[in-house]
């Protein structure tokens, strides 16, 4: 039975616990309630039986939908019932059916610094009716790429390390909420087996190097240009690749190079990188989505 039930509403084993938890207890919060509510009415023994039934129904009817909304907050499992109150409320007629999504691909963006990455691909789809920049992902509260979304009027979800690392509550609200595909732009966090699991071949991430050279753990940011300019190397550049579950090694998509002269710097390095990251890597998710810009 559980099994089904993880099937029907596209579910992981942790997410349907907490699910059935919250129908739960909504449950006796509701009974206690709608005997509170009686009592406080003045309904007794005496009263007719009708009206107890009638004020019972009309608790649980709609009080009910308020209190699982509520206690959904609290399993993190808001945006599940969320989705699941609105189908009843249009069923009802209370709320107007949405039309049905022609946006093909939605995108997330993980970003963990200032965001100009994630800025350029905003600006990039910014007009296209078959990608929609739905979500920026952040896993540091000061980081700038929030304002970015901010300004934009995207939505933002700022994670927690645990839960990211070590259940799949993430993958699953990713998949409530339609995202197809996940972009990785100066996200400094490993993926999770459970992430790579969810979107096998749909994510994508840029390095500021040549794979697979000066990749791994730890390289990122200055790390990259400064171990580039100690081994002497004469050129360096961006490579985009899909995401597996070891650090940038998945299949490699796109690479493109520029000159290290002997005067550069790391700082003057990761200019010249932040340049080819910035003109190709939007134009690449577009082709790697199979959407053709002009």
């Amino acid at each position: 039975m559980f099994k089904k039930l993880q099937e029907k509403w596209k579910v992981g084993g942790l997410q349907l616990f907490l699910i059935l938890c919250t129908f739960a207890v909504t449950g006796s919060l509701t009974a206690f309630i709608s005997e509170r509510i009686t009592n406080w009415v003045g309904f007794d023994e005496n009263t007719l039986f009708a009206w107890k039934i009638l004020l019972r129904l009309s608790i649980l009817i709609f009080g009910y939908q308020f209190i699982i909304l509520a206690v959904s907050f609290f399993f993190g499992q808001f945006n599940f019932f969320w989705n699941y109150e609105k189908k009843i409320l249009t069923k009802m007629g209370l709320m107007k059916r949405k039309a049905p999504e022609t946006t093909p691909f939605k995108l997330a963006i993980f970003a963990s610094g200032k965001g100009s990455n994630a800025e350029k691909i905003i600006q990039y789809f910014e007009n296209e009716t078959l990608v929609k920049i739905y979500m920026v992902v952040c896993n540091n509260p000061q980081a700038g790429v929030l304002d970015i979304a901010k300004q934009h009027n995207i939505k933002t979800l700022l994670i927690e390390r645990k839960t990211f690392n070590q259940t799949e509550e993430y993958v699953q609200l990713f998949k409530n909420e339609g995202i197809t595909h996940i972009i990785l732009a100066g996200f400094l966090w490993k993926v999770p087996e459970t992430m790579i699991n969810g979107y096998r071949n749909k994510i994508l991430n840029i390095h500021p190097a040549l794979l697979p050279n000066f990749g791994g753990k730890g390289m990122y940011g200055d790390h990259v240009h400064e171990a580039v300019i100690a081994s002497g190397q004469k050129e360096t550049g961006i490579t985009i690749h899909l995401v597996d579950e070891h650090y940038d090694h998945g299949t490699t998509v796109f690479q493109a190079t520029v000159s290290i002269d002997d005067a550069d710097t790391p700082t003057s390095v990761a200019q010249k990188v932040h340049a080819l990251e910035h003109l190709h890597y939007p134009r690449v998710i577009a082709e790697w989505l199979g959407i053709e810009k002009q």
